[in-house]
């Protein structure tokens, strides 16, 4: 069934460049990406694919599993579903193409992901994106729950600086701009956060002794993109077909490349 985006849900996304569709996946089809999720782990950590690090062992065991989509049926058809499409065109206005998809273990102690927008790296053009958010677990600033800069996203793409790892973060972080506020997100299980490509958000550390943060996310765009910087050949239509466009050849910096950042899976290398 076709998720319908409200007008006043769609006026808040072009205006705040997010927004919060409550209780909009049941809790049995959380459950069930949640359980597809942990069959693929086991199985990774069973090929030695996933390797523990004695510096972050709990990070390092749960790691992001990114663009697993490609290569596994099952999370294609939940990842990729009729609903999840149907959100991603009602916001965008027009056909999609999802681009990349992402599962968040993110266990207790895990860092948070500091500022950024989406877009930078996924280098949708000459449209932007639009990022579909399955919170499947509840979520909050006590267990590393998201944080956004609503309003941002009309500030166009900006340049991230490279930044010290530290306990809570890693990789590369935007400086707020003037005038502009983070606000934490609350979800629940089955709340879909669904958010502009140019928008600023980022995540807060796990500080939980024992919750895990779970959630998926999927990277769209609009059928109308001419070229992206990721999964160029391999991006999919609402009717299941493979479709490609042009490599974005645009050079961006790349810490927020490494290992750390983008987890393990896909048959995407990042160069």
């Amino acid at each position: 069934m076709e998720m319908i985006i409200s007008q006043e849900q769609k006026n808040h996304f072009d205006e705040q460049g997010y927004v919060v569709l409550s209780q909009a996946l049941s809790a049995e089809k959380a459950d069930d990406i949640n359980r597809a999720f942990h069959r693929l782990w086991h199985q990774l950590v069973l090929d030695g694919v996933i390797k523990q690090d004695e510096q972050r062992p709990l990070e390092s065991l749960f790691p992001r599993l990114r663009d697993y989509h490609l290569t596994h049926s099952d999370i294609t058809e939940q990842a990729l579903s009729d609903q999840m499409f149907a959100i991603a065109e009602a916001l965008i206005g027009e056909a999609a193409l999802a681009i990349s998809t992402s599962y968040y273990f993110k266990g207790p102690g895990t860092r948070g992901l500091p500022m950024h927008q989406d877009n930078y790296s996924v280098g949708a053009e000459p449209v932007s994106t639009c990022s579909v958010w399955l919170s499947l677990s509840a979520t909050s600033a006590d267990n590393g729950g998201l944080y956004v800069v609503p309003g941002s996203h009309k500030l166009g793409l900006m340049v991230p600086e490279s930044i010290e790892e530290s306990d809570a973060e890693y990789g590369e972080k935007l400086a707020l701009p003037d005038g502009f506020q983070k606000l934490p997100l609350v979800t629940e299980k089955g709340d879909i956060v669904a958010f502009h490509g140019n928008l600023l958000h980022g995540s807060v550390e796990n500080k939980s002794r024992h919750d895990f943060r779970q959630a998926h996310v999927t990277h769209f765009t609009s059928e109308r993109v001419e070229k992206v910087s990721l999964n160029y050949r391999s991006l999919r239509n609402r009717d299941g077909e493979w479709v490609r466009r042009r490599l974005n050849l645009q050079k961006r910096r790349t810490s927020l490349k490494q290992s750390a950042w983008s987890g393990v899976g896909g048959d995407f290398q990042w160069e």
